[in-house]
């Protein structure tokens, strides 16, 4: 920004409204924001922290403080202690389970990783397994070693309490680098031993959380529920998402969730059955008509991480084995959950063989018919969303590669080499190929459609005719799936979408695919299952460490989850009105683009001032407040507006107010004038349809940041004076 635009910033109504110009209309709400902070920041001191005492502020500041969630870092070591379980032989009780198609098996270093049933309680530690006595560990002390009931040094074996090597499974920065002592749950006088936590779920959102709870020195223990394998779920990450996967794995020590935002880093088996995701495409496809070559868009974004194709089997079993090895209780041969009984403080898990698991406290992540769910009142549970869709999904060998029959052009890469969304009026299709063999017609790839069933209603009881009468609608698509055949059968669900009315009850919390299921694009699936595992354990660590576990100290995480489930549906509403045209298409997807790739720019930035200052008990209260459209962390407002707007110019749409074209000028028009926007990108042109981000481009952004960006948006495109050089990453 010129230095004169410093002085003469636009009052907050917003820029006055060029006569030539329709598109400013919408544009007083992205000026506002804009002119809402100084363009310099303000100097203030930070908040002082008395050493060994309590954070100072006013009462209002001290609860909100007491309310982040954060562990204590206090007494722990530089040095970790915990257990490597990145190598595929790190221990697990696991099994191999497949999700319908033909998956690898669970792979275990020999049987020292076979848990035992031991006193009614059946589970057995992580990795270590061995022969416990019933009666000993009935009456071992918290703290106790599951073969011996001697009382254990933080850090110890769970079956042996011999000391772990340093420095094992620990992150540089990370705020729990050494396991701490286990803490007590809420038990209840008289009740026998019990778990502190059960994590209903032993999917992704569930292995995450126990691993990182188990870390935590919180005993917990992973069930499995009958939907784990069965469940369609997300498949594909972006650069966000990526970030979230770091913070985790930094700010709880469990170093090897970084894995999942670094494809490079995963282990060799999740590496071949998965794949790098290099680009992703649109391509706008018409009723009766094959693809026009100038209505397809595609983003080639080199990220520093190596974005993903999860084959969530392979990936499941490697973080289940993840949460075991740091200590996360698993039941013997993993049977399912049946049904759960008790109250706060003394639940029953019920098994399918028979056997049980005691837990003081369930965090549910089981699925949409949740045991919980049925506790959270006479209302029902679950409501349908406002994006309610039918989606179909199922995994196909056969599927011809789509650049032989539509041309990427002289810009674009092959789809085949990322995500691909075939877009529609009402609807879309997402395509993620899985493994090296993507140009060849034998790989395996992920199919996930989604339609608005008013345009698109179900014409056939099976969802794979539903599917091949949609197709045939559709040259291209005819033609790319003619030869195609379902490995995973064909799973259909009219509407697919649900959010959970409320989520915290009497000693339990409903998360995650128990309490919100949307739409597969644009990778919320995934993202929002890290997001919510981020948040969770925040709140679940702090319980355990204050001892209160009560349904209030809850509610910030309930309503966080809310605020998140609001954000994806006004996402994918929007999305679906975009489908109506491709020039509304083609602006909606520059400004979902800008908004994911600012957001992982932000995090990253909050991130790691947080990582480096390691003497402030409050350094990640920054991270835990909701600031509008989707975003938990300091951002520049100007991007909460321009997606703000971005939904009201699409509910005019929908609502026959204002045409398709003219909503797409004037976010065109919002994209061209917003100072936080890098004129590079040229996502104010319409006509500019291909994203590469070269080496040549990062530079000239990082120049325009540092002369001419606001001063938030300078902070998160440089490398600024407060991060320390071990932190970025």
């Amino acid at each position: 920004m010129p230095k004169e635009e410093r002085t003469e910033r636009p009052s907050p109504a917003g820029p006055a409204r060029p006569p030539d110009q329709s598109w400013a209309e919408g544009a007083e709400a992205v000026g506002a924001a804009e002119s809402a902070l100084p363009y310099e920041p303000t100097t203030g001191a930070e908040p002082s922290i008395r050493a060994g005492g309590p954070v100072a502020g006013t009462p209002a500041t001290v609860a909100a403080r007491s309310r982040a969630g954060t562990a204590p870092t206090t007494g722990r070591s530089k040095t970790g202690t915990g257990p490597a379980a990145a190598s595929p032989k790190s221990g697990s009780t696991t099994g191999a389970r497949d999700g319908g198609d033909a998956t690898s098996a669970v792979r275990t270093g020999g049987d020292a990783t076979s848990p035992v049933r031991t006193g009614g309680d059946a589970t057995a530690s992580g990795p270590s397994g061995g022969a416990a006595d019933a009666s000993a560990r009935a009456a071992q002390p918290p703290g106790a070693s599951a073969s011996t009931g001697a009382a254990q040094p933080p850090g110890a074996s769970a079956s042996t309490g011999a000391e772990r090597p340093a420095g094992v499974g620990t992150s540089t920065g990370a705020d729990a680098s050494a396991r701490p002592a286990p803490r007590p749950g809420p038990a209840r006088p008289g009740s026998r031993t019990r778990h502190t936590v059960a994590v209903l779920g032993a999917h992704l959102g569930g292995g995450m959380l126990a691993a990182i709870l188990a870390r935590a020195g919180i005993d917990v223990v992973l069930v499995d529920s009958p939907h784990d394998a069965t469940t369609p779920a997300g498949e594909t990450t972006v650069p966000y998402t990526a970030e979230v996967f770091e913070l985790l794995a930094r700010r709880y020590g469990v170093p090897e969730l970084s894995a999942l935002g670094h494809f490079g880093q995963l282990p060799a088996e999740v590496r071949r059955t998965s794949g790098v995701k290099s680009s992703i495409g649109f391509v706008y496809a018409r009723p009766g008509a094959p693809v026009r070559p100038h209505q397809v868009v595609q983003f080639n974004v080199p990220s520093e991480h190596g974005e993903s194709h999860l084959y969530r089997p392979d990936v499941e079993a490697w973080v289940h084995r993840l949460a075991a090895g740091h200590g996360a209780k698993i039941p013997q041969g993993r049977p399912v959950l049946t049904e759960v009984r008790g109250e706060a403080g003394d639940f029953t898990i019920e098994l399918a063989d028979g056997s049980e698991v005691g837990a003081a406290f369930v965090v549910d992540m089981s699925g949409p018919d949740a045991p919980m769910l049925r506790r959270l009142g006479p209302d029902p549970a679950l409501r349908p969303l406002r994006h309610s869709s039918r989606v179909l999904t199922a995994h196909l060998r056969g599927v011809r590669p789509l650049e032989r029959r539509v041309d990427p052009g002289e810009g674009g890469t092959p789809w085949t080499g990322g995500t691909t969304q075939v877009v529609f009026p009402g609807g879309w299709i997402q395509l993620v190929p899985f493994g090296d063999d993507r140009t060849g017609e034998n790989g395996l790839t992920s199919v996930a459609v989604s339609l608005d069933a008013k345009l698109w209603p179900q014409r056939s009881a099976s969802a794979e005719e539903d599917f091949q009468q949609l197709i045939r609608q559709f040259p291209d698509l005819e033609w790319q799936f003619a030869k195609a055949t379902a490995v995973r059968p064909w799973t259909g669900s009219e509407p697919w979408q649900y959010g959970a009315n409320t989520a915290a009850g009497d000693g339990f919390v409903v998360l995650d695919r128990s309490a919100v299921r949307c739409d597969f694009t644009l990778s919320r699936d995934v993202t929002l299952t890290a997001e919510l595992v981020h948040e969770a354990a925040a709140h679940l660590i702090a319980a355990a460490d204050s001892g209160d576990w009560s349904v209030e100290r809850f509610r910030p995480l309930e309503s966080f989850q809310a605020a998140l489930i609001e954000h994806g549906d006004r996402l994918l509403r929007t999305a679906l009105t975009a489908t109506t045209d491709f020039r509304l298409w083609n602006a909606f997807c520059r400004v979902w683009l800008l908004h994911s790739m600012f957001a992982a720019l932000s995090l990253k930035r909050a991130r790691n001032d947080a990582l480096a200052a390691p003497g402030r008990a409050d350094r990640w209260r920054e991270l835990e407040r909701y600031r509008g459209a989707g975003l938990w962390f300091p951002v520049y407002p100007g991007f909460v507006a321009l997606f703000d707007d971005m939904d009201r110019l699409a509910r005019q749409v929908a609502d026959n107010r204002l045409a398709p074209g003219v909503a797409a000028e004037r976010i065109f028009g919002q994209l061209r004038r917003a100072s936080f926007v890098p004129p590079l990108f040229a996502f104010g042109d319409p006509t500019d349809r291909y994203y590469n981000f070269t080496p040549l481009k990062r530079v000239k952004v990082l120049l325009w940041a540092k002369r001419r960006a606001p001063y938030m948006v300078h902070r998160v495109l440089t490398r600024g004076a407060t991060v320390l050089p071990d932190v970025e990453r």
